[in-house]
């Protein structure tokens, strides 16, 4: 009876890791984020190979909800509490491109809907270094949900 239950046990467990791919680290080159109350979504775009459409866009969302304060209203973290300096050489992480590379959008989409964690890896220009006349690079890490794929939706900032 212990070697059932041990078996059923196991495959429950096996079930559960396999079931969704654990982690993605995507880097997108200057997001665009955009604020909706308290809500922040970013997304990328890859042009699209049905002849119907422009571009295929992926959505996410910024994973920036914290909790209750101590009256009961939400709390929310901005971008700059959100994000975490990390070191690129320590994960491995794609670009769009590399991510998209010889797959439909489906595929694509279907690959980030099984994601348990994704991680956008942002590149930012840090201090001007003048020894070599260039500023420095850094990467920072951020949780981010992905929302869903729509056709022909290029983001725009209409603030100006």
């Amino acid at each position: 009876m212990k070697k059932y239950i041990i078996l059923i046990l196991s495959l429950i467990s096996l079930q559960v890791c396999f079931s969704q791919a654990d982690t993605l680290y995507i880097m997108i080159e200057n997001p665009f984020f955009v604020k909706n109350y308290n809500s922040i979504s970013v997304g990328f775009g890859i042009n699209s190979k049905d002849k119907r459409f422009n571009l295929d866009y992926y959505q996410f969302r910024l994973s920036n909800y914290k909790g209750w304060d101590e009256n009961g209203n939400d709390i929310f973290l901005d971008i700059n509490q959100l994000r975490k300096e990390i070191n690129i050489d320590t994960i491995k992480y794609f670009t769009k491109k590399s991510f998209s590379e010889n797959k439909e959008w489906w595929q694509i989409h279907n690959e980030l809907s099984l994601k348990k964690k994704i991680f956008l890896i942002e590149k930012r220009e840090g201090k001007f270094n003048s020894s070599t006349g260039k500023y420095d690079i850094n990467y920072y890490m951020l949780p981010i949900i992905y929302e869903g794929t729509r056709k022909n939706i290029v983001p725009t900032d209409l603030s100006n």
